[in-house]
C-alpha cells in the first residue's frame, strides 16, 4: 500500500534535467568552504610565523636598525672620536688652573654642585698621578664656611680615591700665567663699558641746564 504525504508537507520532485546542476551547485559550495577553511589556516600560519621571524630578527644580533638607531650610533661614534680631544683639552685646563670656585657648590652651602663634584671626579686622577695644590678661588668673606667647603673638597678628593699625602687644598688665587697686575688694574678700571666722552657729556648737561632753564 502507498504512503500517503503527511499533511502540511510537500514531497520534493527533483527534475531529472536539473539534478545534475544542483549536485554541481553542491559540490562547488562544499569545495568553497573546504577553501575558505584552508585559506584561514594558511593565513594564519603566515601571519605566526612572520611574528616569530619578527622577534626573532629583532632581538638577535642581526637586528633590524631604523633611521633613529642608525643616526644614534652614528652621535655615539662621532661623541668617543671627538670627546677624546676635547677631555684631553680639559685635562690641560685643570692642570694650569688647578683651582675651584664658588661656581663649584651649592649657593650659601657647602656641599658640592653637580659641576663641582664632574671637576673634582676628574682632577682626582690627575692630583693623583702629579700631586698638586688645589686652590679654591673666592671672594667669599666668611671663614667657617670657607673652611667647611674646602674640608668637603678633602673629603671628596679621598673619598674618589686620591692620595692625600701629596695633595693640599688652600684658599688662594687659581694657577697658570694669568695677567700682570698693571694690566689686570686697567682691565678692572676700564671694565666692559666705554666711557662717554668729555665732550657728549658736556653737551648732554648743556642741554638739561637750558630745558631746565625754560
Amino acid at each position: 500500500m502507498d504512503e500517503k504525504p503527511r499533511s502540511g508537507s510537500v514531497p520534493e520532485v527533483i527534475d531529472p534535467l536539473v539534478a545534475p546542476e544542483r549536485e554541481a551547485q553542491l559540490r562547488s559550495k562544499q569545495m568553497s568552504g573546504h577553501h575558505r577553511s584552508l585559506l584561514f589556516v594558511t593565513t594564519i600560519t603566515a601571519i605566526t610565523a612572520a611574528l616569530a621571524l619578527t622577534s626573532t630578527v629583532c632581538t638577535g644580533k642581526d637586528k633590524v636598525q631604523t633611521a633613529m638607531d642608525v643616526q644614534m650610533e652614528r652621535m655615539d661614534r662621532d661623541k668617543a672620536h671627538y670627546g677624546t680631544h676635547i677631555r684631553d683639552m680639559a685635562d690641560n685646563a685643570i692642570l694650569q688652573d688647578m683651582s675651584v670656585a664658588d661656581l663649584h657648590f651649592v649657593p650659601h652651602t657647602s656641599e658640592l654642585s653637580g659641576t663641582g663634584a664632574d671637576r673634582l671626579d676628574r682632577m682626582a686622577v690627575l692630583l693623583n698621578t702629579y700631586g698638586g695644590t688645589v686652590r679654591y678661588e673666592t671672594d667669599l668673606r666668611d671663614q667657617e664656611m670657607l673652611k667647611r667647603r674646602m674640608d668637603h673638597v678633602h673629603e671628596y678628593l679621598t673619598v674618589a680615591g686620591c692620595n692625600m699625602d701629596k695633595v693640599e687644598v688652600k684658599a688662594m688665587i687659581s694657577g697658570g700665567r694669568g695677567m700682570a697686575a698693571d694690566k689686570a688694574i686697567i682691565v678692572n678700571l676700564k671694565g666692559t663699558i666705554k666711557p662717554r666722552s668729555a665732550s657728549g657729556s658736556s653737551s648732554a648737561e648743556s642741554g638739561a641746564s637750558s630745558g631746565s632753564k625754560n
